[in-house]
Formats: structure tokens, C-alpha cells, sequence
């Protein structure tokens, strides 16, 4: 008996992938010798990383703005309105304060210092190190800052241990210590020219076209100096995200899936059954041909005409003849994935990445489901565990870098944040304490300037006392004006007397 055999061809369209064709090629590529360490990850492929995320950029943009978007401010280290604060002290720390924001105001002269950092924290973000560099003026003080591509930047080890000075206020004085410290160079390549930097803080100098420290290195080839910032304590910094790129490729898939489907949306999967016959090879060129041709609206409305050959038979008289050709086109749509599907991954994937930048769907705007107290809320939670501590950790080291080289103590360099109170609602707080005479003028005077919208000089201390006790002291004045009347009545004798003598004594000395 013999055996019926049964072909199958699959036919399918020859779709243009969507996937990126790109080299990530790194340029330290042989350069990585012992001393110039390698990164854990492709810089090049995660600096590149926001373009194909539909939520990665939204949380680093949401980073800059909230950390760094209020501005910087000085402050003062110590109270300055005490009675006990020495007016040396207040003199002192009011030339700080001047120089301290004449410093931030010049850090670069064609941006913001605040714009320059901002792409330094983006990139920290991005690729888990961020970079500035930091120029310094005849007189050794640090005077600008330079923004610094990480993805063409890569860490040396660490040199031996070199002692250095600091500058320390102890008891009020200030005082000069050595100490042991340890640095790291840094070396960028772009377009196949090298440049060596070495850490802030590093006192040798160092040429920027070998790298090696040499006294005798001319001025213009000196190296300048490098702050690095990175999440983590690693010798390269980590992104926070990194544990969700599977995620994050998935996603992107999924978003390439949807839109080879709406842009061949025409296509449904089916199979095509033939029963005692075969396709034509001409039927099976135009078959494909029509599969390859389904793309675009044009294409949208065609039909498809099958020609298949039956295979020839033999009757019971011996006569030949085709057997009936049965030609079936069976949907498979119902066993595809729907589209639900995707869209309940995306939306997994894009809070997984959210999760581990710690914020709230309202700071990517996705805030849909928010009322003003839950929004309040969301706003208040994520400032106090998340944007403080990071404006806290930025503030911090650039005061413990900058400051002392700047001879600056007594005042601090802070970033400000947003302001959540309510000046309506703080009014109505206020007004009980306002009533019993808790409150001078002076306290107030921000609140009245900022639901006035200018600034309010404070008034002079005769005059900052509480309401009520200035109403008591005047109802107490007039209480005693009739009681001092009446004295200067019963002494009116004497008053005529002393005026008698006076004009005699006048007249003597005529």
C-alpha cells in the first residue's frame, strides 16, 4: 500500500526588521592595558538607551528638574540672628555669602551652573557616571566647570597614596592638617585623540597629552581636574534600571510587534488547505507576491484568487481523469496573542522602570487617577525619599570640594526645593496665634510677601512686637493721661514759680 505524502510550505512576508543595525564600537578598544580600567557595561549602548524607552527619559528628565530646577542658594552654617553671634562672625560670613554667589553665577559663562551639572546627573542616570570638569584661576581657586561626555570617558586605577592640605575650622579657627589621599586619572577619547585629566583635589601636575606627572609640563599642556559622579561605590557607577533592560528591550519589541501590525494590518494568519490537488508554481509566486505587496493602505482592499491542479486518477474502467480540487483558508487569528496582552506588559514594564527610580506615575505624567490630597501626597513622599537626599549628596560634595579651596566657613552652598505650603492655609493657622499675641510682625513678613508676590523688608525692633501687646500698652497710656493732668494741675505753683526765676536769671546776665 502505498503511502500518501503531504508538502507544506510556509509562506510568510519579507517585512524590513526594526531592530537597530548599529556598531557600538568602544574607542578605548586595546587601550585597556592594566591601568585604564574597563566599564562593567557598554557606555555607548546605554547613553543611547532614552531613545528607545518610552519611559527611561521622562524619570531622568523628572531627576534633573526636581533636583536641580529650584536653583542653588547660599546658607549660613551657624544662627545669625542669635545674641551671642559676634558681629566678626556676621561681617565674615556676609563676604562669604558674596562670593560664595558670585562664584555660582560665573561657574560657566554661556550656561547655567545649574544646566552644566544638570547633564552630568542625566548621564549618571543614563549610564551610572556623569562628569565635569573644573578649571581654575591664576591664583589656584576654582573659577569653572566644563561638562564632560561620559560615554568617551573610562577611570584609571588608583595612584599611590599622595599627602595633601586641608583647610578646617576647629574651635572657631581656622587650621591646616596633611593627610594621606589616593587619586584616580581619567582618560577621553574622541575621534582617536587622547586627553588625560586627573581627580579634583589632586595637587601634581600631570600632562594631559601622556598622562604622567611632570613638574616640568608647560602650562598649556597641564591637566585640568574631573568630578566624577556615579550611583554606587564601585570604581564605575551602576544605573539604578539596569536590573529592568530585560524589560525594557521586551517592550520595545512588543512596540515593534504593534507596529508592523498596524502597518500590515490587512494580513490575518490563516492556512491554506488543498485537498486531492496542489498549488500551481505559478499560483505559489503569486501567492507570495501578494504577501510582500499587503503593505499600505492601497494595498488594503485586494482579493486573492488561488489556481490549483488536481492530481490525476484512475478509474475502475481504466479511464484518467482529475480528482475534485477542494481548496480551504482557515483563519489562525484566534490562537495570536491579543493586543491586551501587549499593552498589559508595557504597562508592567514601564512601572518596574518607574519602581527603580522610586517615583510616583505623576512625575512622568500619568496622573490620571490623582486628587489633589493624593497627589499632595505623592509629591511630598517622593521630595522627602528621594529629591532632598540626592539635592543633600550633589550640595555635599561639591562644599566639601569647593569651599575650603574658595576659603569659604561659614557659609554653605544648598539647592533649593519646591514649596508645598498653602499661604491660604497657613494664614488660617496662623490667625488664633495672631489673635493671642504669639506673633511679632516680623514673622509674618515672608507669608505677606509671598501672597503679595514681592519681597517685604522686616521692620525695626521698636516696632516688632505682637499686636496685643502694643494695644495693652496703649490702652495703659491712656489709662494715665487724666492721672498726669491732674499732677500737673496741683503743681502748676511751683511751674510759675521756676518761669519767674528764669527770667530774673536772664535778666542778670543782661
Amino acid at each position: 500500500m502505498s503511502q500518501q505524502k503531504m508538502k507544506v510550505r510556509v509562506v510568510k512576508a519579507e517585512a524590513p526588521s526594526t531592530t537597530s543595525k548599529q556598531i557600538y564600537d568602544d574607542p578605548f578598544k586595546g587601550l585597556y592595558d592594566g591601568e585604564i580600567l574597563p566599564p562593567p557595561y557598554n557606555l555607548n549602548e546605554l547613553k543611547q538607551i532614552g531613545e528607545y524607552s518610552t519611559i527611561i527619559q521622562q524619570c531622568i528628565e523628572a531627576y534633573r528638574v526636581n533636583i536641580l530646577g529650584f536653583g542653588f542658594t547660599p546658607n549660613y552654617l551657624f544662627d545669625y540672628n542669635a545674641e551671642a553671634t559676634p558681629d566678626e562672625m556676621r561681617k565674615q560670613a556676609d563676604l562669604e555669602w558674596t562670593r560664595l554667589e558670585e562664584f555660582v553665577r560665573f561657574l560657566n559663562y554661556d550656561e547655567e551652573a545649574e544646566t552644566i551639572i544638570g547633564h552630568a546627573i542625566e548621564d549618571r542616570e543614563k549610564m551610572g557616571n556623569g562628569y565635569i570638569e573644573v578649571l581654575r584661576d591664576s591664583l589656584n581657586r576654582p573659577c569653572g566647570i566644563e561638562y564632560m561626555d561620559g560615554q568617551y570617558v573610562r577611570i584609571t586605577k588608583k595612584s599611590v597614596p599622595e599627602e595633601v592640605s586641608q583647610k578646617i575650622l576647629e574651635n572657631g579657627m581656622l587650621k591646616e592638617i596633611k593627610r594621606w589621599r589616593t587619586f584616580r586619572k581619567f582618560v577621553q577619547v574622541i575621534n582617536g585623540e587622547k586627553r588625560w585629566f586627573k581627580e579634583y583635589g589632586d595637587p601634581r601636575v600631570m600632562n594631559l597629552l601622556t598622562g604622567k606627572y611632570d613638574e616640568s609640563t608647560p602650562e598649556h599642556l597641564q591637566a585640568t581636574e574631573v568630578i566624577h559622579f556615579k550611583i554606587g561605590s564601585g570604581t564605575y557607577g551602576i544605573p539604578r534600571w539596569i536590573g529592568n533592560i530585560v524589560n525594557l528591550y521586551g517592550a520595545r519589541k512588543a512596540e515593534e510587534l504593534n507596529y508592523m501590525y498596524f502597518k500590515q494590518g490587512r494580513h490575518v494568519p490563516a492556512a491554506i488547505t488543498v485537498e486531492n490537488g496542489m498549488l500551481s508554481e505559478a499560483s505559489y509566486q503569486q501567492l507570495q507576491e501578494y504577501m510582500n505587496g499587503i503593505e499600505g493602505v492601497e494595498n488594503a482592499h485586494k482579493f486573492l484568487l488561488l489556481e490549483a491542479e488536481g492530481i490525476e486518477t484512475t478509474s475502475d474502467t481504466g479511464e484518467e481523469k482529475p480528482a475534485a480540487v477542494k481548496v480551504q483558508i482557515k483563519s489562525l487569528a484566534e490562537i495570536l496573542q491579543n493586543d491586551a496582552l501587549f499593552l498589559e506588559y508595557d504597562q508592567k514594564s514601564r512601572d518596574k522602570i518607574r519602581s527603580s527610580f522610586r517615583l510616583t506615575p505623576i512625575y512622568t505624567g500619568e496622573s490620571q487617577d490623582y486628587n489633589k490630597a493624593t497627589a499632595d501626597t505623592a509629591r511630598k513622599v517622593t521630595e522627602e525619599q528621594v529629591f532632598r537626599p540626592e539635592r543633600k549628596a550633589i550640595t555635599g560634595r561639591l562644599n566639601t570640594l569647593f569651599l575650603p579651596d574658595l576659603n569659604i566657613f561659614y557659609i554653605q552652598l544648598t539647592l533649593k526645593g519646591p514649596n508645598f505650603s498653602d499661604p491660604i492655609e497657613t494664614a488660617k493657622a496662623l490667625y488664633p496665634l495672631i489673635t493671642a499675641g504669639s506673633v511679632a510682625p516680623n514673622d509674618l513678613r515672608d507669608l505677606a510677601g509671598e501672597l503679595l508676590g514681592k519681597s517685604l523688608e522686616e521692620f525695626p525692633e521698636e516696632y516688632n512686637l505682637p499686636f496685643q501687646m502694643i494695644l495693652n500698652s496703649n490702652r495703659i497710656q491712656q489709662s494715665q493721661l487724666p492721672i498726669a493732668l491732674q499732677k500737673a494741675e496741683r503743681n502748676s505753683d511751683l511751674i510759675n514759680i521756676l518761669k519767674d526765676l528764669r527770667d530774673v536769671i536772664e535778666e542778670l546776665k543782661a
